[in-house]
């Protein structure tokens, strides 16, 4: 039996059309012809929304920042939204119909099962989340909301692409990004490369105050973390898309969190920190501690510090952010 692939049926003023989710493990929505679904309607934006296959199976909608917003079965988008089969879309005055059959799960279940196993890789992972998200959804209305976190995301995007990072996916109120070291140890300009572009993230996030009306600045939290991971292919072999699995990335996950409760706006793991060690005094910008993370049986070391001495750091050792 031919397995039918998860795809968006597309109902607007305009077309009516089939759009098959295969080949990549993302793919953008506008009406610019540089995105991978092109629509003309003109209530999209240039580039509207990204769907993005975390993981087989896994399928969610980001809006990026678009003018008129997008919607999942009536509910604005302002975060990222895990799509289920019959979700009704709408981006502009197109309506897209998310269809994923229950083959095509099974397919995934069983693709999980055999190929989980794809490939070792030493990795390091970037993970940066907002602070205090669910406060500031409270306190402005939801069209504002959406298109802040939505131009979030999406500059986030384009300042991982110029980055060389193999890998990014948007969880929530959350972003990763992932560099792939080929089973060698990175060296310091590596690592200063990852901090580099935490600190162009950073900079544009304390910036989004001054481009919407935003009751304060938006703060984000970060976590670095170099380990062994497994990458999996979500996507075809011609085409892959890779996404980490394992201790490497769930602890860059649980530093992040970890320095909301001790004061920190970065935490950067051993192996990570190691990296840097060649770099001159970089001991006068982290400070050593053992970390209880959630999940773990013993505290991690783990070396923090805030954005102001990463700063500092980057300028002293000649790393210079846009």
């Amino acid at each position: 039996m031919e397995i039918e692939k998860p795809h968006l049926q597309i109902k607007g003023e305009k077309e009516e059309r089939t759009l098959v989710l295969d080949g990549s493990g993302s793919w953008t929505i506008g009406r610019s012809a540089e995105n991978v679904f092109v629509f003309d309607d003109d209530a999209m934006s240039r580039r509207h929304a990204l769907l993005q296959q975390m993981q087989p199976g896994k399928f969610y909608l980001i809006d990026l920042g678009s003018s008129n917003g997008s919607s999942v079965n009536g509910q604005r988008v302002t975060s990222s939204v895990e799509l289920h089969d019959g979700d009704a879309i709408i981006c502009g005055k197109t309506t897209l119909a998310f269809h994923q059959p229950m083959n095509a799960l099974e397919a995934a279940g069983d693709y999980r099962a055999t190929n989980i196993l794809y490939q070792k890789r030493l990795i390091t992972v970037l993970v940066v989340d907002i602070r205090g998200f669910t406060q500031l959804a409270r306190q402005i209305d939801e069209e504002l909301l959406a298109q802040a976190i939505g131009t979030w995301f999406r500059e986030i995007g384009a300042v991982l692409d110029r980055s060389g990072c193999a890998s990014d996916k948007y969880i929530g109120d959350a972003a990763m990004g992932v560099w792939v070291h080929e089973n060698l140890i990175p060296g310091p300009t590596q690592i200063l490369g990852v901090l580099n572009t935490l600190l162009m993230i950073q900079r544009f996030t304390a910036g989004l105050h001054e481009r919407f009306p935003l009751p304060s600045p938006v703060r984000i939290g970060a976590g670095i973390n170099t380990g062994i991971s497994v990458m999996s292919n979500c996507g075809p072999q011609g085409n892959p898309d890779f996404s980490p699995l394992g201790d490497g990335v769930n602890a860059a996950f649980r530093l992040e969190s970890a320095t909301k409760d001790m004061g920190y706006d970065v935490a950067i793991g051993r192996l990570t920190f190691e990296c840097l060690v060649a770099s001159p005094n970089v001991v006068k910008y982290f400070e050593r501690r053992l970390v209880q993370l959630k999940g773990y049986p013993q505290p991690l070391e783990a070396w923090l510090t805030s954005y102001e001495k990463l700063s500092q750091y980057l300028f002293e050792v000649g790393e210079k952010v846009p």
